[in-house]
């Protein structure tokens, strides 16, 4: 799946995505406020078609690979947190005293549009796995999430609801969405950071 064409340690790294030619560079940076502890990943997507690819080579984000560069090149920007796990629909889960606090990763953004409403469910209510635990709108349309585990809803975060763009601005700090607090912890079904940064290549 992965070309890994420059590596040092997992802060800097170049990848080809051979299967589509999407290149990705990525490095650790610090996005979020002063006062947010939240390691992340700086993701930049470049695309290209088949015939834009060359021998030559060219710097893009964080490392040196092959290709040559197009004027019309689409770059997208996000990040992805290091101390915490991803599902398939982009949420990030975040283990704190056995429970779950759960949010949007930022490539949802980018993959449905800016945030612009937040339905939660009540606190400490009983939820059901695959039941929706929460639901966004865009201008687009609105996505609802099922939850992976049966459980408790400990804690909503009011505040999303007040102001969705604490998502847009902050996904993985002040714009987490809910804390479950599961029948059974099992985070074998989710991705580590890297794990998800591959799923991302094969959408």
């Amino acid at each position: 799946m992965l070309d890994c064409w420059s590596k040092d340690a997992f802060s800097e790294i170049s990848y080809k995505f051979a299967n589509h030619l999407l290149l990705i560079g990525f490095g650790v940076v610090h996005r979020r406020p002063i006062e947010s502890k939240t390691p992340t990943l700086l993701i930049r997507l470049s695309f290209f078609t088949e015939s834009e690819i060359g021998p030559n080579s060219y710097t893009m984000g964080f490392g040196t690979v092959q290709g040559s560069l197009a004027m019309d090149e689409e770059v997208v920007e996000f990040s992805v947190a290091h101390n915490r796990k991803y599902s398939r629909d982009h949420l990030w889960y975040q283990e704190k005293d056995d429970r779950l606090m759960i949010g949007v990763s930022e490539f949802l953004a980018v993959e449905i549009g800016e945030v612009l409403r937040v339905i939660l469910p009540q606190a400490e209510y009983e939820i059901d796995e695959g039941r929706d635990m929460f639901s966004i709108w865009t201008a687009e349309e609105k996505v609802a999430f099922p939850s992976l585990y049966s459980g408790i809803i400990a804690e909503v975060n009011g505040e999303v609801e007040i102001n969705p763009d604490l998502v847009n601005d902050s996904a993985y700090d002040h714009g987490w969405i809910i804390i479950i607090e599961p029948h059974e912890m099992n985070l074998e079904n989710l991705l580590d950071p890297d794990e998800y940064v591959e799923f991302l290549a094969e959408l």
